[in-house]
Protein backbone atom coordinates (compact mmCIF):
# COMPACT_ATOMS: atom_id res chain seq x y z
CA UNK A 1 0.00 0.00 0.00
CA UNK A 2 1.19 3.06 -0.76
CA UNK A 3 1.95 5.62 2.34
CA UNK A 4 -0.68 7.55 3.15
CA UNK A 5 -1.76 11.11 2.93
CA UNK A 6 -2.31 12.06 6.35
CA UNK A 7 -1.38 9.70 9.28
CA UNK A 8 -2.73 10.88 13.19
CA UNK A 9 -0.58 9.13 15.74
CA UNK A 10 -1.74 9.06 19.17
CA UNK A 11 -3.49 12.11 19.21
CA UNK A 12 -4.45 13.31 22.00
CA UNK A 13 -6.62 16.77 21.99
CA UNK A 14 -9.68 19.13 23.44
CA UNK A 15 -9.87 22.61 24.35
CA UNK A 16 -8.20 24.54 27.68
CA UNK A 17 -7.75 21.58 29.76
CA UNK A 18 -10.14 19.53 28.83
CA UNK A 19 -9.35 16.04 26.90
CA UNK A 20 -11.73 15.48 24.25
CA UNK A 21 -10.03 13.14 21.54
CA UNK A 22 -7.62 10.71 23.12
CA UNK A 23 -4.81 8.69 21.61
CA UNK A 24 -6.37 8.65 17.79
CA UNK A 25 -4.53 6.81 15.05
CA UNK A 26 -6.18 6.93 11.74
CA UNK A 27 -5.10 6.87 8.23
CA UNK A 28 -5.88 8.68 5.40
CA UNK A 29 -5.21 7.52 2.13
CA UNK A 30 -5.38 9.21 -1.64
CA UNK A 31 -9.52 8.51 -2.80
CA UNK A 32 -10.79 6.98 0.66
CA UNK A 33 -14.02 7.85 1.41
CA UNK A 34 -14.37 7.42 5.15
CA UNK A 35 -17.49 8.07 7.02
CA UNK A 36 -16.99 9.64 10.51
CA UNK A 37 -19.52 8.79 13.09
CA UNK A 38 -20.61 9.09 16.63
CA UNK A 39 -22.62 10.84 19.96
CA UNK A 40 -22.56 14.85 20.04
CA UNK A 41 -20.10 15.88 21.78
CA UNK A 42 -17.95 12.52 21.40
CA UNK A 43 -14.93 14.19 19.05
CA UNK A 44 -16.08 14.75 15.28
CA UNK A 45 -15.45 18.52 14.47
CA UNK A 46 -12.68 17.98 17.39
CA UNK A 47 -10.96 15.60 14.96
CA UNK A 48 -11.41 17.63 11.99
CA UNK A 49 -9.81 20.77 13.48
CA UNK A 50 -7.13 18.57 14.70
CA UNK A 51 -6.10 17.80 10.63
CA UNK A 52 -6.66 21.05 9.70
CA UNK A 53 -3.96 22.23 12.18
CA UNK A 54 -6.75 24.52 13.43
CA UNK A 55 -6.50 23.12 17.55
CA UNK A 56 -3.10 22.04 19.01
CA UNK A 57 -2.39 18.81 20.45
CA UNK A 58 -1.80 17.47 23.58
CA UNK A 59 -0.28 14.98 22.38
CA UNK A 60 1.39 12.57 19.51
CA UNK A 61 1.65 13.38 15.61
CA UNK A 62 -0.26 14.40 12.86
CA UNK A 63 2.45 14.20 9.59
CA UNK A 64 1.88 14.06 6.02
CA UNK A 65 3.77 11.09 4.66
CA UNK A 66 3.89 12.45 1.03
CA UNK A 67 4.33 16.20 1.51
CA UNK A 68 1.72 19.13 2.11
CA UNK A 69 -1.48 17.88 1.57
CA UNK A 70 -3.94 20.28 -0.41
CA UNK A 71 -7.18 20.41 2.00
CA UNK A 72 -10.66 21.58 1.26
CA UNK A 73 -13.19 22.50 3.55
CA UNK A 74 -16.97 22.70 4.36
CA UNK A 75 -17.34 23.46 7.79
CA UNK A 76 -21.34 23.27 9.68
CA UNK A 77 -23.90 25.69 8.24
CA UNK A 78 -24.10 26.72 11.90
CA UNK A 79 -20.59 28.06 11.82
CA UNK A 80 -21.07 30.18 8.55
CA UNK A 81 -22.21 33.97 9.07
CA UNK A 82 -24.39 34.63 6.65
CA UNK A 83 -24.86 38.44 7.41
CA UNK A 84 -21.08 38.48 6.10
CA UNK A 85 -21.51 40.59 2.88
CA UNK A 86 -19.55 38.51 0.16
CA UNK A 87 -21.59 37.55 -3.13
CA UNK A 88 -21.49 33.67 -4.09
CA UNK A 89 -18.67 34.42 -6.87
CA UNK A 90 -16.30 36.13 -4.23
CA UNK A 91 -16.77 33.45 -1.83
CA UNK A 92 -15.89 31.02 -4.21
CA UNK A 93 -13.02 33.28 -5.23
CA UNK A 94 -11.77 33.79 -1.37
CA UNK A 95 -10.92 29.81 -1.39
CA UNK A 96 -7.73 31.32 -3.91
CA UNK A 97 -7.25 34.43 -1.09
CA UNK A 98 -3.58 35.52 -0.59
CA UNK A 99 -2.67 35.94 3.43
CA UNK A 100 -5.28 38.57 5.36
CA UNK A 101 -6.99 38.90 2.49
CA UNK A 102 -10.73 38.04 1.47
CA UNK A 103 -10.85 39.89 -1.93
CA UNK A 104 -7.89 39.03 -3.94
CA UNK A 105 -7.19 39.70 -7.64
CA UNK A 106 -7.60 36.92 -9.55
CA UNK A 107 -5.63 35.97 -12.41
CA UNK A 108 -8.12 35.22 -15.84
CA UNK A 109 -7.39 31.52 -15.62
CA UNK A 110 -8.48 31.45 -11.91
CA UNK A 111 -11.71 34.07 -13.10
CA UNK A 112 -12.69 30.99 -15.09
CA UNK A 113 -12.22 28.13 -12.40
CA UNK A 114 -14.46 30.13 -10.95
CA UNK A 115 -17.15 30.52 -13.03
CA UNK A 116 -16.96 26.52 -13.99
CA UNK A 117 -17.13 25.93 -10.49
CA UNK A 118 -20.25 28.01 -9.99
CA UNK A 119 -21.77 26.51 -13.21
CA UNK A 120 -21.14 22.91 -11.70
CA UNK A 121 -22.65 23.59 -8.80
CA UNK A 122 -25.71 25.06 -10.50
CA UNK A 123 -25.48 28.49 -9.17
CA UNK A 124 -25.17 30.67 -12.11
CA UNK A 125 -28.18 32.39 -11.48
CA UNK A 126 -26.93 33.41 -7.89
CA UNK A 127 -23.12 34.52 -8.62
CA UNK A 128 -23.70 38.10 -7.87
CA UNK A 129 -26.18 37.28 -5.24
CA UNK A 130 -25.12 37.86 -1.14
CA UNK A 131 -25.24 35.12 0.54
CA UNK A 132 -27.52 35.85 2.83
CA UNK A 133 -30.11 35.53 0.13
CA UNK A 134 -29.55 32.00 -0.53
CA UNK A 135 -31.27 29.11 0.64
CA UNK A 136 -29.41 26.34 2.81
CA UNK A 137 -28.76 23.87 -0.21
CA UNK A 138 -27.44 26.88 -1.82
CA UNK A 139 -25.14 28.42 0.97
CA UNK A 140 -23.90 24.76 0.98
CA UNK A 141 -23.10 24.23 -2.78
CA UNK A 142 -21.31 27.61 -2.91
CA UNK A 143 -18.83 26.41 0.16
CA UNK A 144 -18.39 23.36 -1.31
CA UNK A 145 -17.22 25.42 -4.25
CA UNK A 146 -14.63 27.19 -2.50
CA UNK A 147 -13.18 23.87 -1.02
CA UNK A 148 -12.80 22.58 -4.01
CA UNK A 149 -11.12 25.80 -5.85
CA UNK A 150 -7.66 24.70 -4.69
CA UNK A 151 -8.10 21.24 -6.23
CA UNK A 152 -7.82 19.29 -2.41
CA UNK A 153 -6.16 15.69 -2.07
CA UNK A 154 -8.60 15.99 0.99
CA UNK A 155 -11.94 17.23 0.98
CA UNK A 156 -13.18 17.37 4.66
CA UNK A 157 -17.23 17.97 5.17
CA UNK A 158 -18.37 18.37 8.44
CA UNK A 159 -22.18 17.74 8.49
CA UNK A 160 -23.32 18.49 5.21
CA UNK A 161 -26.51 17.22 5.44
CA UNK A 162 -27.70 19.91 8.22
CA UNK A 163 -30.76 21.98 7.81
CA UNK A 164 -30.86 21.19 4.01
CA UNK A 165 -33.74 19.87 1.99
CA UNK A 166 -33.63 16.17 0.64
CA UNK A 167 -33.39 17.22 -3.03
CA UNK A 168 -30.07 19.04 -2.22
CA UNK A 169 -28.82 15.94 -0.20
CA UNK A 170 -29.16 13.41 -2.88
CA UNK A 171 -27.56 16.29 -5.14
CA UNK A 172 -24.70 16.67 -2.52
CA UNK A 173 -24.15 12.56 -2.42
CA UNK A 174 -24.12 12.11 -5.55
CA UNK A 175 -21.52 14.98 -6.33
CA UNK A 176 -19.44 13.24 -3.56
CA UNK A 177 -19.34 10.03 -5.46
CA UNK A 178 -17.81 11.95 -8.64
CA UNK A 179 -15.18 13.47 -6.70
CA UNK A 180 -14.35 10.90 -4.69
CA UNK A 181 -12.48 9.64 -8.12
CA UNK A 182 -10.41 12.24 -7.53
CA UNK A 183 -9.65 12.78 -4.00
CA UNK A 184 -10.11 11.47 -0.27
CA UNK A 185 -12.83 12.68 1.21
CA UNK A 186 -13.79 12.49 5.12
CA UNK A 187 -17.25 12.93 6.05
CA UNK A 188 -18.91 13.64 9.57
CA UNK A 189 -22.29 12.91 9.99
CA UNK A 190 -24.85 12.07 12.20
CA UNK A 191 -26.88 10.13 9.75
CA UNK A 192 -25.23 6.96 9.22
CA UNK A 193 -27.97 5.43 7.97
CA UNK A 194 -28.12 7.83 5.02
CA UNK A 195 -24.03 7.80 4.29
CA UNK A 196 -23.25 4.19 4.43
CA UNK A 197 -24.16 2.93 0.77
CA UNK A 198 -21.42 6.40 0.25
CA UNK A 199 -18.42 5.89 2.38
CA UNK A 200 -16.00 3.11 1.74
CA UNK A 201 -15.12 2.27 5.42
CA UNK A 202 -16.14 4.23 8.85
CA UNK A 203 -14.51 5.57 12.48
CA UNK A 204 -16.33 5.94 15.29
CA UNK A 205 -15.48 8.33 17.23
CA UNK A 206 -16.55 8.79 21.02
CA UNK A 207 -13.18 10.45 22.71
CA UNK A 208 -11.69 6.73 21.31
CA UNK A 209 -11.27 6.47 17.63
CA UNK A 210 -12.51 3.00 16.22
CA UNK A 211 -11.33 2.29 12.56
CA UNK A 212 -14.05 0.06 11.09
CA UNK A 213 -12.38 -1.23 7.36
CA UNK A 214 -16.23 -1.46 5.81
CA UNK A 215 -19.34 0.30 5.56
CA UNK A 216 -21.14 -2.23 7.21
CA UNK A 217 -21.77 -2.00 11.07
CA UNK A 218 -23.84 -4.05 13.10
CA UNK A 219 -25.20 -3.59 16.38
CA UNK A 220 -22.90 -5.58 18.36
CA UNK A 221 -20.21 -3.89 16.55
CA UNK A 222 -21.66 -0.24 17.71
CA UNK A 223 -21.27 -1.95 21.05
CA UNK A 224 -17.23 -2.70 21.14
CA UNK A 225 -16.38 0.34 19.52
CA UNK A 226 -18.13 2.34 22.28
CA UNK A 227 -20.47 4.38 19.52
CA UNK A 228 -23.96 4.84 21.03
CA UNK A 229 -25.77 5.84 17.53
CA UNK A 230 -28.98 4.60 16.38
CA UNK A 231 -28.73 3.58 12.79
CA UNK A 232 -31.56 3.58 10.36
CA UNK A 233 -30.76 2.65 6.85
CA UNK A 234 -32.42 3.07 3.69
CA UNK A 235 -31.82 1.77 -0.10
CA UNK A 236 -29.73 -0.77 -1.53
CA UNK A 237 -28.22 -1.42 1.79
CA UNK A 238 -30.41 -3.64 4.28
CA UNK A 239 -32.63 -2.00 6.48
CA UNK A 240 -31.89 -2.24 10.18
CA UNK A 241 -33.16 0.06 13.17
CA UNK A 242 -31.08 -0.74 15.98
CA UNK A 243 -31.98 0.95 19.50
CA UNK A 244 -29.23 3.23 20.95
CA UNK A 245 -27.00 1.16 23.70
CA UNK A 246 -25.62 2.37 26.93
CA UNK A 247 -21.84 3.48 27.07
Amino acid sequence: MSKPLVKLSGVSTGYFSETVLRNVNLEIHAKDFIGIIGPNGGGKTTLVKAILGILPLFKGRITFPQGKVRMGYLPQISAIDKSFPITVKELIGSGLKAKNSWFPQLTREQKKQVSNLIAEAGLSGQAHKPIGELSGGQIQKAFLSRALINEPQLLILDEPNTFVDKGFEKELYQWLRVLNEQMAILLVSHDIGTITPLVKTIACVNVDLHYHPSNQLTEDLLKVYNCPVDIIAHGPVPHRVLKEHGL
